[in-house]
């Protein structure tokens, strides 16, 4: 068993609201931030940003709490409703309901109605989504997108191996790019994981950190 979130290969692309469901419910919360998403915002001003925030596809919330408890007022949105009740249950555990809300939606087609300041996209794959996070953003806001790159498939441990549930760094930058997104960084970056054997693995993930002008 892998120690990811990333849905494995199925017919179609991910898995559906049910599978995560049982998922979610069965493991419950976890508040392991993610490297990547932790350097990326952490020297953030909520304030200056607006203090709103977006994190897609939150899963049991990991990252929406995280970064309400920085000062963000967070929207998590996420087409299970299971994890969605698994991270309104740890939010409120851990004192960070009032800047929690919680949608279901999917997260394909799903938008905010008003801009905001940060948007977190952590492993997953969704189409056009470098594209839809700038549409989002007011001036000075920042998109990070984090997930299995490409290269995980070949040299990494875990993950999906479908290639449409995969990034590709040089892409994300250059979709960043296109829609005028000032681009921080773009690249490939080896993270270590522990599988659930004991055994310390890694992974390959693609990392896009961009800031609206």
């Amino acid at each position: 068993m892998s120690a990811t979130d990333e849905p494995e290969r199925t017919d179609q692309p991910g898995h559906d609201a049910a599978w995560w469901d049982a998922k979610h419910r069965g493991r419950g919360a976890h508040d392991d931030v993610d490297p990547t998403v932790r350097a990326a915002c952490l020297a953030l001003d909520p304030a200056a940003g607006g203090g709103a925030a977006v994190d897609l596809a939150c899963g049991t919330g990991r990252h929406a709490r995280w970064l309400a408890a920085l000062g963000w007022d967070v929207t998590g949105i996420d087409s299970s409703p299971g994890g969605l009740e698994v991270a309104t249950r740890a939010a409120d555990a851990r004192g960070v309901a009032a800047r929690c809300r919680w949608e279901v939606a999917d997260a394909r087609t799903w938008g905010p109605s008003a801009p905001v300041g940060l948007v977190v996209v952590a492993f997953v794959a969704l189409p056009h989504l470098v594209e839809r996070a700038a549409g989002w953003l007011r001036p000075g806001g920042r998109v990070v997108v984090v997930g299995h790159a490409l290269a995980n498939a070949e040299r990494g441990a875990g993950g999906p191996s479908d290639p449409r549930l995969l990034h590709d760094a040089a892409a994300l930058r250059d979709g960043a790019r296109a829609v005028g997104l000032r681009v921080r960084l773009a690249a490939e970056v080896e993270r270590p994981v522990r599988w659930d054997d004991g055994e310390r693995r890694v992974q390959v993930d693609a990392v896009l950190v961009a800031d609206a002008p």
